[in-house]
């Protein structure tokens, strides 16, 4: 069976980088009930990992992030 997913894009920060991309849930889903699940990794797609300073370091067609290195997650609008 063949769950459908959304595409959101996210912010998210770790103790070093800053990681912009697209993160993909269940349609019914919200970004904490993604932190909240029995999987370890984050896979981040289309992703563009800074350092805190704002440096662009790669960008690459997916990182996966530990969880546990996750200090905040958020929502990207395109205003931004």
């Amino acid at each position: 069976m063949k769950v459908e997913l959304d595409r959101e894009q996210v912010i998210l920060f770790t103790p070093h980088h800053r990681i912009e991309g697209d993160l993909h849930l269940p349609a019914t889903a919200r970004l904490s009930d993604r932190l909240n699940a029995a999987k370890d990794f984050l896979p981040i797609t289309s992703a563009r990992v800074f350092s805190l300073d704002g440096r662009l370091l790669y960008e690459t067609n997916v990182v996966l992030v530990h969880k546990a290195h996750v200090v905040m997650m958020m929502e990207r609008h395109e205003t931004l």
